[in-house]
């Protein structure tokens, strides 16, 4: 009768740890086919995980190695138990390695290799309402050598006085957290239009000569809500892409999303030129940041080296982002 019963008392337990590991593993084929193929890219609190792989696998890798202990100390000695967790968990594993193996690091800025001649550096750095002041703003240039700076949280109407480093000029638009500094080794820009729904996303830049400078769309995007509100998160990308809608253009700042939130990694005709190492929040290790924080560009242009810098002593919850771009024979980009 004992011998009988058993099968029947552990028949629960069986199928709750089963259901599970199988929920487990939907959990993990349907964020990877966000994260990878745009699934489901904008939508909610889903879109805002794709950003954190790292925290999003690891939690995921110690739920089911805390299934795998409740199944052992359940004395579940079933096959089909042990080889649906040990192979969720195993999986887990992998894609937990595989993300913390292949994701950049940031460096220090006198690691990042000079520039060549003939390329552009363009500079991101969402400072925070000014948290990083103008001594530590203008010491980044001063190693970093931007051609084109571009500041988030930082309104151009409050630089006071020698906040501009010499060989810059500022540019800003009143009510927008975003300021820009263009090295004046390129010409004199106008701004040309800035997104005026009251997201404060950004600006668009021109420069004033019909030479090869590009245009600059300079951004600091509306989040994703702690409640998952997707809205304004999305008029913002939105935006963003509608401003890069012609040739010769580079977009640069806090996007608030990563290029998983974006169609293949665009945004109108300007594509993410490369891989950032996470940027946000500068608090912890990298590998459970997000990177936020992007350069895209169109066609013309492509990326010979990105970093995403580690400044001792931060302030910011942001770091900075750095890219080399170079600007491609003309006929390369050209439609067949």
């Amino acid at each position: 009768m004992n011998t009988d019963d058993q099968p029947v008392r552990g028949a629960g337990p069986r199928r709750l740890v089963l259901g599970l590991a199988a929920a487990l593993a939907v959990i993990t084929l349907v964020y990877l086919a966000g994260l990878h193929l745009g699934l489901w890219a904008r939508w909610g609190l889903f879109s805002g995980a794709l950003a954190f792989p790292g925290v999003v696998f690891a939690g995921l890798l110690a739920a089911s190695l805390g299934l795998g202990v409740l199944a052992l100390a359940s004395r579940m000695r079933s096959r089909i138990v042990l080889f649906s967790v040990g192979g969720v968990t195993g999986a887990l594993l992998v894609a937990f390695l595989v993300t913390a193996f292949t994701m950049p690091v940031p460096l220090k800025p006198d690691a990042v290799a000079e520039r060549e001649e003939g390329q552009l550096r363009v500079l991101g750095w969402n400072v925070v309402q000014g948290a990083e002041d103008a001594a530590s703003r203008n010491q980044l240039i001063e190693r970093m050598q931007p051609d084109v700076v571009v500041f988030g949280e930082l309104y151009d109407g409050n630089l006071q006085p020698g906040d501009v480093p010499a060989g810059y000029t500022s540019y800003g638009v009143r009510g927008i957290a975003v300021t820009v500094f263009v090295a004046d080794t390129l010409p004199a820009y106008r701004v040309v239009s800035a997104d005026e729904s009251g997201r404060t996303s950004g600006y668009v830049m021109e420069p004033e000569d019909a030479g090869d400078a590009p245009r600059i769309v300079a951004v600091h995007l509306s989040r994703l809500s702690v409640r998952g509100d997707d809205a304004d998160r999305n008029a913002a990308l939105d935006w963003a892409a509608d401003s890069c809608d012609s040739t010769n253009t580079i977009a640069l700042g806090d996007f608030n999303s990563v290029p998983a939130n974006m169609p293949n990694g665009t945004l109108g005709q300007c594509r993410a030129v490369g891989t950032f190492a996470p940027s946000w929040p500068s608090s912890v290790p990298p590998l459970f940041g997000a990177a936020i924080d992007n350069v895209l560009a169109t066609a013309e242009w492509d990326a010979a080296r990105v970093a995403t810098l580690d400044i001792p002593g931060i302030v910011s919850d942001h770091r900075p982002i750095v890219a080399d771009l170079e600007k491609q024979p003309s006929a390369s980009v050209e439609s067949p």
